[in-house]
C-alpha cells in the first residue's frame, strides 16, 4: 500500500495486480482475493500521458465546493470517484488528467476531463 500511496503524491496512479493469476486488484492490496497470492506488481499508469480512461457512469454537482464529480468506470474496470474539470455528463468518454494526496485531508483524488475537450486542444 505505501507503494500506492507514494506514487499518487507524485501524481502518478498505480494498480496492483497478481503475479501469480494477472488479476488486477482494487482498492489496492497486498493480497490477491482470487488466489491469495502476495506476489503482487505494481503498474504505474501516468495521467499527463492520456492514458487512463474510462466512462462517466453518475454526474453530481456539488453545490457546497462549486465542483461536479462524476463515478468513472475505467477501461480496465476500476471504478472511482472523480472530480470532473468540464461538461462532461453520463456515457461521456473521459481521460485522468490529474490525482494525488489532498494535503489537508490525506485522502486520494482523482481528476477527469471530458476526451473529447482534451482531443480538440491538441
Amino acid at each position: 500500500m505505501e507503494i500506492f500511496f507514494d506514487a499518487l503524491s507524485r501524481g502518478i496512479f498505480t494498480i496492483a495486480r497478481c503475479r501469480s493469476c494477472s488479476l488486477i486488484i482494487w482498492p489496492p492490496n497486498p493480497v490477491c482475493r482470487r488466489c491469495l497470492s502476495s506476489d503482487i506488481e505494481w503498474v504505474e499508469m501516468n495521467p499527463s500521458m492520456d492514458e487512463i480512461k474510462g466512462k462517466a457512469i453518475a454526474v453530481a454537482d456539488s453545490y457546497i465546493r462549486d465542483a461536479r464529480f462524476a463515478f468513472i468506470e475505467l477501461e480496465n474496470g476500476i471504478r472511482l470517484l472523480g472530480r470532473i474539470l468540464d461538461d462532461a455528463g453520463v456515457g461521456s468518454q473521459v481521460v485522468m488528467v490529474g490525482c494525488g494526496i489532498d494535503s489537508s485531508s490525506k485522502k486520494p483524488y482523482y481528476i477527469f476531463k471530458s476526451l473529447s475537450d482534451c482531443t480538440s486542444n491538441v
